[in-house]
């Protein structure tokens, strides 16, 4: 018989015994992994470049995913994108990303979901939609400046858009001077429901 002990020990609180062979491996997966296997993992994406002219301006990417459903909740995982500079000249750079809630967008467009598991049928329940200007309207959650390159942010589901309700992202980046600049962004969601 094996030496485990039958009854709790103070520095052990909570008894557990763990089988961790080759035909029987220990396994532990989060949430967004179980979602995805289901085929419940979506991401929508969109960019925008611009050349700049002598004075510079302003370059940016906004997507906003909506949840129409009654019944479906929407997880964010990530929010993804960056910030590309080219051919900038002595130039002054200032970026953020900025989260809203219930914001619109100007002159949206469209954007199909696209299932992470590449092998599932599931379609996405959440419209989602994309435009080059900024975010107007709804509640702003968070602003984080961000410097050029890429930007992830890891929420692993703890920002939650329940029925009828709305999440826009908005990736902003100026020149002071002429130059290349472009913004990406997008979102990475399960739902459930």
């Amino acid at each position: 018989m094996p030496n485990f002990y039958p009854f709790n020990r103070s520095d052990r609180p909570v008894f557990d015994q763990v089988t961790n062979t080759l035909s029987s491996p220990v396994i532990t997966a989060g949430t967004p992994y179980s979602a995805s296997v289901a085929g419940n993992v979506y991401s929508a994406f969109t960019t925008t470049s611009a050349s700049l002219g002598l004075l510079g301006g302003t370059v940016q990417s906004s997507i906003r995913l909506n949840n129409p459903s009654s019944t479906r909740t929407c997880y964010i995982i990530r929010v993804a994108g960056g910030v590309g500079v080219g051919l900038s000249l002595l130039s002054s750079l200032t970026a953020s990303y900025s989260l809203y809630q219930n914001g619109t967008l100007t002159s949206p467009t469209p954007l199909t979901p696209i299932n992470a598991n590449l092998g599932s049928t599931n379609t996405s329940s959440m419209s989602v939609t994309s435009s080059t200007g900024a975010v107007s309207g709804g509640t702003l959650l968070l602003t984080v400046p961000v410097n050029a390159g890429a930007i992830i942010a890891d929420y692993n589901g703890s920002i939650i858009v329940p029925p009828s309700t709305t999440l826009s992202l908005s990736i902003s980046a100026a020149l002071t001077v002429a130059g290349t600049l472009s913004t990406q962004a997008s979102f990475l969601w399960w739902e459930v429901g």
